[in-house]
């Protein structure tokens, strides 16, 4: 079966289990693996920029599909993450921001921004993806880790019957595993090595 599509998946998650009972339940234990995904995976394929405008107080709102903050850079610089009391316990200036922090729906910045046409204020940050429908059939993050969705659908599946799941959960956890060794080791594959002083 191909894992490339909603169908896809549905079908194969059927087959592997050998069911042909499941076919009401197989969507919700693709919704719950779903969930699962966008708390635990952090990878590429999932990554976007946006560029955001503070208002006069120094407050931007956060994008509606925002998962995890990876970077913000203000004209190219990057900006210090701080806790929201921290911030908070600064006297208030306007100027360039060195540091930011999240309240609610919304970043806050400071030195509050006072920015020009052509200063920039980018956040690189992880996305949730679009939910598999029949409508939308696919996503970044199946099309990357397809096995992250079999193999967690059916660790669902394994826990709605009250069977053992062990070998559905290995799966999963083994395929989790690879995705982020190679993520990391993508992130600094062609850095020059140097030995640290030891001092």
């Amino acid at each position: 079966m191909s894992l490339e599509t909603y169908s896809g998946l549905k079908a194969s998650i059927a087959n592997w289990l050998n069911r042909t009972d499941l076919v009401n339940e197989i969507p919700d234990f693709i919704q719950l693996v779903e969930n699962r995904i966008a708390h635990e995976v952090r990878i590429p394929s999932i990554e976007k920029t946006a560029y955001v405008i503070p208002d006069t107080t120094g407050y931007a709102t956060i994008p509606n599909d925002f998962l995890e903050m990876k970077d913000v850079f203000y004209n190219g610089k990057p900006l210090d993450r701080i806790t929201l009391t921290l911030l908070k316990s600064q006297t208030a200036q306007s100027g360039i921001p060195t540091s930011f922090a999240r309240e609610a729906n919304e970043f806050v910045f400071f030195p509050t921004p006072t920015m020009s046409a052509t200063d920039k204020l980018q956040v690189t940050y992880y996305y949730e993806v679009e939910p598999l429908t029949d409508v939308a059939p696919t996503n970044d993050l199946l099309k990357t880790v397809p096995e992250l969705y079999l193999y967690g659908a059916l660790s669902e599946a394994a826990r709605f019957l009250n069977t053992d799941d062990t070998r559905w959960e290995m799966g999963y956890q083994t395929a989790f595993s690879r995705v982020m060794t190679h993520t990391r080791t993508a992130e600094t594959a062609g850095a020059a090595n140097y030995v640290s002083s030891g001092y």
